[in-house]
């Protein structure tokens, strides 16, 4: 199955939030982000590296941070300034560039995720789906849509 399978899958889930909507929005946002797409996929690996680290087994308590993130912007609540910092400068972009990009990030796994993780989350911890990929692909995408 291709990446964009994997995700439509996820999203198809029963036991989560997400839709064809979420899609589309989530296209616009990355589309409107003030940062390239490479650049989107870039930040979007790095933190799936923060993600593994931190889901080590308990993927329903990241979930919780992961919702906070998404509703609230809050991105301090996942990453530490020197991990933001980190991020930044791997990727070559400004650190108010990854925390505007994050919370995006954020918003799509919680809902392509249930509660406990599973679903989209889970694929991401397991590295069965690539972050960095997914995220440069949607973000792809909308420049066609």
């Amino acid at each position: 199955m291709d990446l964009m399978g994997m995700v439509n899958q996820a999203i198809a889930a029963s036991d989560i939030d997400a839709s064809g909507d979420l899609m589309g929005s989530l296209m616009g946002a990355l589309n409107n982000a003030p940062v390239d797409n490479n650049k989107i996929g870039d930040i979007a690996s790095n933190l799936q590296g923060v993600l593994q680290a931190k889901g080590q087994g308990n993927a329903g308590s990241l979930m919780g941070v992961l919702q906070s993130v998404a509703t609230t912007g809050a991105v301090e609540q996942l990453l530490a300034s020197e991990q933001v910092g980190a991020i930044a400068q791997r990727v070559g972009v400004d650190p108010a560039m990854v925390k505007s990009v994050t919370p995006m990030i954020a918003q799509f796994l919680v809902k392509g995720s249930n509660s406990q993780g599973g679903g989209l989350l889970q694929k991401v911890l397991s590295g069965e789906v690539d972050l960095g990929q997914m995220a440069g692909l949607i973000g792809m995408a909308g420049k066609f849509l």
